[in-house]
């Protein structure tokens, strides 16, 4: 629980991530490969990808569970993610000690028909995962190819998350918002999860002061009403568009979400431990609980908590 406004309310981490061992994969073929202090080498580039004092790039659930106490955090979902690496081993242990506090989801790829089809179905049927998440630019899928409908397909078939991050960057496979808006017209009843608000080129300081990408984006709710989004990774896209903390684009960004009827659809989440390169935890926590004041106590309830209860642990 979290103690704000002088109440207890219900607090679950909506995007968190462990791993044992970092072995993962960007932009479609390049390797992941730690170098030490926090640091890894993407291709010809070395990136600060954790904080220094990850020194191995790992991030095991003990480093969750301790922000667990700090925090208050009363349950977490332990999303995986190409860039990471498969964890299924090690979060399916940690799910299986403590099956009502986690939830997780699988990482299966789309390029590859029979092999998606299988891990969808260990993850899905097996396994009890909530859901199935991609990541646009890392292994990218053309998702209106008729040969790729079997990817949204099979995710209905187990009343699944079809999860998407829809990237961070300017390349040729970012923010494909025109194809997921054709999905959401084409499937209104399949469960979509849009991580980081879309992404919606928040990191770009030309959508500042207007949001006209997250505007696009949150438009997905005139033909799917079966879509949430979590407000993870602000902190670190704001500090790319120039902004320092409390990061006035948080405020922003829940502002257009309440004003666009989508308030009790977006969840708190961090991205950490990357997100902990630019804030710390409490800092990514503070900037929603302490400068959101145009949030009614059941909306922040409901950011808070309330609404990843509902939707990721079904309660």
């Amino acid at each position: 629980m979290i103690h704000v406004r002088g109440k207890d309310m219900l607090f679950i981490e909506a995007h968190g991530h462990v791993w044992e061992k970092l072995h993962g994969r960007r932009f479609d073929t390049e390797t992941v490969v730690p170098v030490g202090n926090g640091r890894v080498r993407i291709g010809d580039e070395e990136i600060q990808f954790v904080p220094p004092e990850m020194t191995d790039c790992s991030c095991r659930i003990e480093v969750l569970q301790t922000y667990e106490k700090l925090l208050g955090f009363d349950k977490a979902v332990l999303l995986q993610t190409p860039c990471y690496g498969e964890q299924y081993e090690y979060i399916n242990e940690i799910i299986r000690k403590n099956p009502e506090k986690y939830v997780t989801v699988g990482i299966p790829n789309p390029q590859i028909k029979e092999s998606y089809l299988d891990m969808a179905k260990l993850c899905l049927e097996q396994y009890g995962y909530k859901g199935l998440k991609f990541e646009s630019p890392d292994i990218p899928f053309d998702m209106l190819a008729e040969e790729n409908q079997f990817v949204f397909e099979e995710i209905m078939k187990y009343d699944a998350f079809f999860m998407i991050d829809l990237g961070w960057g300017d390349g040729p496979h970012d923010f494909p918002i025109d194809e997921l808006l054709e999905v959401a017209k084409r499937y209104p009843q399949l469960k979509i999860m849009l991580p980081h608000m879309g992404v919606s080129r928040l990191w770009d300081p030309k959508e500042k002061g207007n949001l006209d990408s997250l505007k696009k984006t949150l438009s997905i709710l005139n033909y799917n009403q079966n879509v949430y989004f979590d407000c993870s990774g602000i902190p670190m896209l704001a500090t790319r568009a120039g902004e320092c903390y409390p990061w006035p684009l948080m405020t922003d960004v829940l502002k257009l979400a309440k004003a666009e009827g989508a308030i009790d659809r977006v969840m708190w989440g961090s991205d950490a431990p990357t997100v902990l390169v630019a804030c710390t935890y409490r800092q990514h926590v503070d900037c929603v609980v302490d400068y959101c004041d145009f949030l009614t106590d059941d909306e922040l309830e409901d950011l808070l908590g309330r609404t990843a209860d509902k939707v990721w642990f079904g309660k």
